[in-house]
């Protein structure tokens, strides 16, 4: 799904980008601050940890520096283990599980650094700016420069106690444009373990992936529940029009918005 974007599309994301950050975005903070909490069954809790494949870094080798076409090729098949420093996990917990399994990216390098001493991270120095919200369960890692690159995750509380983690990244690059990915995961407090959620990706993908337009862009929420998929083509007049979709979260999936 590599797309290459002119430079005035390119600078567009950006702006998009940056209003999102400073206007807020989510979702599943409404769901952490009004459902009580799962206590977890620590003799289930207990239960063996998934084994991670031991060939990541050779991938990464073989696939490029920044790990990125390993986490396209590898996200969607692998689960990954969460360590929550409490009872129940947080988007912290999950995005240190998730970049600590895909560390060779760089928007997830810089994320690490972060969660490692949030206070210490020189965001001027790193020239990445770092959003988190605990509250809401979302956070973001954001290259400054006018190519989008990052990653953002969020999350949401689902009915039968599990939560669903997403992950939206952008792969940015000043010669070959924007090359977005997104992955799903269904997260087990009892087992610890975020697993591919194939189900969910597919409802994504059928709205993000479509052949009609040039490229996409999701917008996670901080704020509310729901995702947005911005659309774009080329209007021929050295621009393009933005159609925008709605994906409603229903409470443990999304449906879209007619």
């Amino acid at each position: 799904m590599k797309n290459s974007f002119s430079t005035d599309l390119r600078m567009a994301f950006m702006a998009i980008a940056c209003v999102t950050f400073l206007a807020g975005c989510g979702h599943s903070a409404n769901d952490s601050k009004n459902a009580p909490e799962a206590k977890v069954d620590r003799a289930v809790a207990a239960a063996p940890a998934v084994e991670q494949p031991e060939s990541a870094e050779e991938e990464a080798d073989e696939l490029g520096p920044d790990g990125f076409e390993v986490i396209k090729a590898d996200g969607m098949k692998t689960p990954v283990n969460v360590a929550p420093k409490g009872e129940k996990a947080n988007i912290q917990d999950f995005a240190k599980a998730f970049c600590g399994l895909y560390p060779n990216y760089e928007p997830n390098q810089k994320m690490l650094k972060y969660l490692a001493d949030p206070k210490a991270f020189d965001q001027e120095a790193e020239v990445y700016t770092m959003h988190c919200n605990v509250p809401n369960g979302y956070i973001s890692s954001t290259l400054w420069t006018e190519i989008d690159r990052h990653t953002t995750m969020c999350y949401w509380n689902r009915k039968n106690g599990h939560s669903l983690v997403g992950v939206f990244m952008n792969n940015g690059s000043e010669n070959e444009g924007s090359d977005p990915a997104f992955l799903f995961y269904d997260y087990d407090p009892k087992t610890r373990v975020m697993t591919p959620d194939t189900e969910v990706y597919r409802v994504v993908e059928k709205v993000a992936l479509n052949k009609d337009f040039e490229a996409f862009d999701l917008k996670l929420p901080e704020e509310g529940k729901d995702i947005v998929v911005n659309l774009y083509s080329d209007n021929g007049d050295d621009g393009y029009d933005i159609t925008e979709k709605t994906l409603k979260w229903t409470g443990h999936d999304f449906k879209l918005v007619p």
